[in-house]
């Protein structure tokens, strides 16, 4: 019997436990984005521009060293009891933030928010593959994509229609009468709607293989042992690792815009201050309609780590092209093309990772790939406004803009590293050409031999022949090809 054809994107959002786990992200990520803004409103009020620049590096810095143990956490517990739990404890702690006085005690409240967060994605993404067919990743990843990113808006909204009701909600004296302690107070609610929503998934129980556990006594190693082998599966699977690498890359690309985007858009291409948020605007609308077409088209995909490298190669041309442009216009055209270009990769090779990686080290694999994509993300947001002022008047003419080179030299990076993981998926794909032009041959040749044998009512013993030849043939050989 066939297998029933994938759901729609619609059809997913209807019913099912997706469903569910959609909307618990969508309300959420919603909340997400005002606590975001109300964050660095409350941080700027606190200490000034610094203390903005502290309240998104303490949002970052957390991935760097308690990733990988929220994915041995999602692996080992079972991953709704731990989803229910983060979204608990998240609501409580920017609760507190409503009454924060200081930019030491933010800095610190953010950075448990984000650890808890850093537990809580490994074990969503590890439970989405569980919940829909495999044909239906391409589908449920661009839905999370969108609910993630594409709720900011609706957040940015609700931030700016709440500020003015905030001295008359304070729940009776409750809370100070400040807008940002009402965003904490708005996103507290939806961690716990989120949380009541979470509570109706199927249970996500982890059964732990033998060399997992040890029965009859506590086994305080099993973790460290867990983390040994994520590592160690994320460096060494030839479909995951180069997945993984340039996924990081990407998001590197992505973080040389936002720093440079505003002085580029600004100084290099006479912008004014509409030029900074037209760039940001193109990028989401060509990640728009890359998700768009990547959930109507990706299902026909079979080889999705081949279409996620050729989508980083558009995305890295296209931000090597933005750094030569002369105008606004000439800028939000590439950096629109990069958008779609990244939006699809995205979606492309969070698809892939979930078909490749089996159930058992899922959460780790995808904790791995947040450590490292906030690695890449912090570190060309830090070095690239230094190199851009390092390389100013280095080069003549059009190069003499160092932000010019520093966007050139992201997009190279991002070519090159699209380039390389093709190179190293070229014996895979050649491995299944041949494969598929073996079976071709053998079909053919089955045919012919049974004609023959219904004509004549004999064997053909030239055909059996190159019958005998072609199953002695491997993979990607002709019979004759052989000395």
């Amino acid at each position: 019997m066939s297998d029933p054809p994938p759901r729609g994107a619609l059809a997913l959002l209807r019913s099912g436990s997706f469903s569910r786990l959609w909307r618990a992200g969508l309300i959420s990520s919603t909340g997400d984005w005002v606590a975001i803004l109300a964050t660095l409103s409350l941080a700027e009020e606190l200490a000034g521009g610094g203390g903005v620049v502290l309240a998104l590096v303490s949002r970052i810095l957390p991935g760097l060293f308690f990733a990988a143990v929220g994915g041995v956490i999602a692996d080992r517990l079972n991953r709704k009891i731990v989803m229910l739990t983060v979204e608990i404890g998240r609501a409580l702690l920017v609760f507190s933030l409503a009454f924060v006085e200081s930019i030491s005690a933010l800095v610190l409240v953010n950075l448990a928010l984000e650890a808890l967060t850093l537990v809580f994605q490994p074990a969503k993404e590890a439970t989405v593959p569980n919940l829909v067919r495999r044909t239906e990743l391409v589908q449920a990843n661009s839905l999370s994509l969108s609910a993630a990113y594409g709720t900011f808006p609706l957040g940015a909204a609700l931030f700016l229609v709440i500020s003015p009701l905030a001295p008359h909600l304070t729940i009776w004296g409750l809370l100070p009468g400040t807008h940002e302690a009402l965003a904490f107070l708005l996103d507290a609610c939806t961690y716990i709607a989120s949380a009541a929503i979470i509570s109706t998934l199927p249970g996500q129980q982890r059964v732990l293989t033998g060399k997992r556990r040890r029965k009859g006594k506590v086994d305080l190693a099993a973790p460290l042992r867990d983390l040994r082998d994520g590592v160690v599966f994320v460096a060494t699977h030839p479909r995951v690792r180069p997945i993984v690498v340039a996924m990081t890359v990407a998001l590197a690309g992505g973080g040389i815009v936002v720093v440079l985007g505003k002085p580029f858009a600004q100084d290099v291409l006479d912008a004014g201050t509409a030029g900074f948020p037209a760039l940001l605007t193109a990028f989401g609308l060509g990640a728009g309609l890359g998700i768009v077409l990547v959930t109507i088209f990706g299902p026909r995909v079979q080889h999705k780590d081949v279409s996620f490298s050729v989508s980083l190669l558009v995305t890295g041309f296209a931000l090597g092209a933005a750094g030569l442009v002369k105008t606004i216009f000439g800028g939000v055209g590439w950096i629109a093309v990069m958008g779609f270009g990244a939006g699809s990769a995205y979606v492309l090779g969070f698809a892939h990772l979930h078909e490749q990686v089996i159930d058992e080290v899922r959460g780790r694999t995808f904790a791995a790939l947040f450590s490292l994509m906030r690695i890449g993300l912090l570190t060309s947001m830090t070095i690239a406004l230094p190199l851009a002022g390092i390389f100013d008047g280095v080069l003549p003419g059009m190069l003499a803009d160092g932000a010019r080179i520093v966007l050139l030299t992201g997009g190279g990076v991002m070519l090159t590293t699209g380039l390389v993981t093709l190179w190293s998926l070229r014996r895979r794909l050649a491995a299944g050409l041949g494969e598929e032009r073996l079976r071709s041959l053998e079909a053919a040749t089955e045919a012919f031999h049974d004609y023959r044998q219904s004509m004549s009512g004999q064997t053909d013993e030239a055909t059996e022949e190159y019958g005998v030849l072609l199953e002695d043939a491997g993979p990607g050989d002709e019979p004759g090809d052989r000395t």
